[in-house]
């Protein structure tokens, strides 16, 4: 019996998409199909199977209010506008939005009106893709779809322009979850050109998430290089807080980073604007993606092609913005991946090499300087304790003193009495220089040099005084200077202006000169230390040391010093200076400690353990409330 088998419609279905694939039925015969024979390919257009299911997936697709509000902005911009109001304000107990401009309005269509009849028949056709080279210069609306995210503010949109000519202003109402649209006259006239979109009752989810102070923040990152381009002013007016606040394009923190402002692509450059911000500093960071001064994205990271330093350092903030980018048109804060994406990513190694080189040199230098200001206060802890503890024991470092000018220091003399200072002979009235070549005047001071000498055991030093009047002019004769020994132990020998003292024995020993004219006796002393390593050079002591960085990983050592250099060596790849650098003060104490060990271990190297030990208590009691 033959028989005429029809089979099965295929039916495939993706949300709104509904294809019907068919083929047509085939004959059952007792001959078997040759093997060669093939079946027709079957071909077809995709359609909408559900216009108003696809309509409502669009409009569902933005679910960002504030994203909402940014979109009627931007529409109002590509409008011309060159003042944008936006009005948060209560009616009968209910919040409504009101978004307008001054800019062209609507397009009119043949009778001069405002043509809303096309843009409610033409979702996902927009006006703009269809404007000339010249018009869609600086225009970013290209989807038509940017109306629909209202259904995230608010229940109903009224759109209200005033179209050209002398046509009264017509207004579209379209309704939350509704599929039909009303245009209908508007009694009177808009109180300005442009257009005015009201949007409300908000939602109960959105409506303490749309205020004013929100609105405002979120453009002016959304909007930042657009409304610098553009110069447009957009005002927020929250009607409700009683506040009114004039969106500023978003300032970044920190530094801005010295690196090419644009990088050439095959479709157009790509704009860069990078800031480095100290690791303490609040908020989050972040590169933001965007599209002709519009952000796309707020972090770069989203991207994974970009999932990697040093686009993922929280520290560095700022912009990537490359026109050519095509956006993803629900939710407007994707990007396609295409050619432009793809140009991009083939730029990014070039943009981030210069990123890293940058962030490197900048990271050194704040290194420095965060070393110089550590050494300062570490100097100033250890400069209090050494001033506490005796000087004959801590011999090897010289704590840095400021020495009195010598008018000062010849202030007094021997019996306490004030002593004006004389003017020189041909001086001006007012102390300018002098006209010629004056007499000393009367002893006023004596200096002993050098200050602050160190010699080894053993060695030698020749200390002068030098007698002076007010003026600080040397008295040649006429001056009686006698030496002694002060402090300590060891043989001296004077001649006149001169003195020298030696010793075997590693100390301190002061000596002092006095000088005498008439009835004026004056005084003056320096300290001479004995230690091992001493420079034995005629400049003197040395200071505080300073302190330098070594990596030496696997190392046990800490820190040594170095008395050449007059600098304590740190290994900066310990695990204890790694752990320290959590906080600055826990890595001020660190630091602190080493140099403490390295004071005493200096200043006693032949002690006991234990009284070594006694002595790195002794000093870190008088460091750790400075440190």
């Amino acid at each position: 019996m033959s028989l005429l088998a029809s089979r099965p419609v295929a039916v495939v279905t993706h949300r709104s998409l509904d294809i019907r694939l068919s083929r047509r039925p085939m004959k059952k015969t007792g001959l078997q199909r040759p093997r060669t024979q093939k079946a027709a390919a079957t071909t077809g257009t995709l359609k909408i199977g559900d216009q108003w299911n696809a309509i409502t997936i669009i409009a569902h697709s933005q679910t960002h209010p504030l994203k909402a509000i940014c979109e009627l902005a931007e529409n109002a911009i590509d409008a011309g506008a060159v003042s944008v109001r936006i009005i948060r304000r209560r009616s009968r107990g209910r919040l409504f939005l009101e978004v307008a401009d001054d800019g062209r309005g609507v397009a009119p269509d043949e009778s001069g009106a405002a043509d809303f009849e096309r843009i409610a028949t033409h979702l996902c056709d927009s006006m703009k893709r269809h404007l000339g080279a010249a018009r869609r210069q600086g225009v970013h609306g290209e989807f038509g779809i940017g109306l629909l995210s209202f259904w995230s503010l608010g229940e109903e949109l009224r759109m209200t322009s005033g179209g050209g000519g002398t046509t009264p202003p017509r207004e579209l109402h379209l309704v939350r979850g509704q599929r039909h649209y009303a245009i209908r006259p508007v009694k009177g006239r808009l109180a300005a050109a442009g257009t005015r979109v009201l949007v409300g009752p908000l939602l109960e989810t959105t409506k303490n998430l749309v205020t004013g102070e929100k609105i405002a923040r979120y453009l002016s990152a959304e909007l930042r290089d657009r409304i610098r381009n553009t110069g447009v002013v957009i005002d927020v007016v929250d009607a409700v807080a009683r506040r009114e606040i004039r969106v500023v394009p978003r300032e970044f923190d920190g530094e801005r980073l010295e690196i090419p402002r644009r990088y050439p692509t095959a479709l157009g450059d790509v704009c860069v604007e990078l800031y480095l911000r100290s690791d303490d500093a609040a908020g989050r960071g972040g590169i933001a993606i965007c599209k002709d001064g519009t952000r796309v994205l707020a972090d770069i990271a989203d991207v994974l092609a970009f999932q990697q330093p040093p686009w993922t350092d929280r520290r560095l903030e700022g912009l990537v913005d490359f026109e050519a980018l095509a956006l993803a048109p629900g939710t407007r804060s994707g990007i396609v991946p295409d050619a432009a994406l793809d140009a991009l990513v083939a730029v990014a190694p070039s943009i981030a090499a210069d990123i890293q080189a940058v962030v490197a040199t900048r990271e050194q230098a704040e290194a420095e300087r965060a070393s110089r200001q550590l050494l300062k206060q570490v100097h100033k802890a250890f400069a209090s304790a050494l001033s506490e503890l005796p000087a004959e024991e801590y011999l090897f470092f010289d704590i840095p003193k400021t020495e009195p000018a010598l008018q000062d220091r010849a202030g007094t003399g021997a019996s306490g009495d004030p002593r004006p200072r004389r003017p020189q002979s041909g001086s001006p009235a007012d102390g300018g220089p002098p006209l010629f070549a004056a007499d000393p005047g009367p002893l006023a001071a004596v200096r002993v040099t050098p200050r602050r000498p160190r010699r080894p055991p053993g060695g030698s030093c020749l200390f002068t005084a030098t007698p002076c009047d007010a003026d600080g002019t040397p008295i040649p004769d006429g001056v009686a200077i006698t030496w002694r020994l002060a402090s300590g132990s060891a043989a001296i020998a004077t001649d006149g202006v001169s003195c020298r003292v030696a010793s075997s024995d590693i100390g301190m020993v002061t000596v002092e000169a006095t000088a005498t004219q008439r009835d004026v006796t004056v005084s003056d002393s320096a300290d001479l230390k004995f230690v091992v390593d001493a420079d034995g050079d005629g400049a003197g002591g040395r200071g505080l040391p300073g302190y330098r960085l070594e990596a030496e990983h696997g190392q046990p050592w800490r820190s040594r010093y170095d008395t050449v250099a007059n600098e304590i060596v740190i290994n900066s790849a310990h695990r204890d200076f790694l752990a320290s650098r959590g906080s600055a003060a826990k890595h001020r104490r660190y630091i602190g400690k080493l140099y403490a060990k390295e004071v005493v271990l200096t200043n006693f190297p032949h002690e006991s353990p234990a009284a070594v030990m006694e002595r790195l208590i002794e000093v870190t009691l008088r460091t750790e409330e400075a440190l």
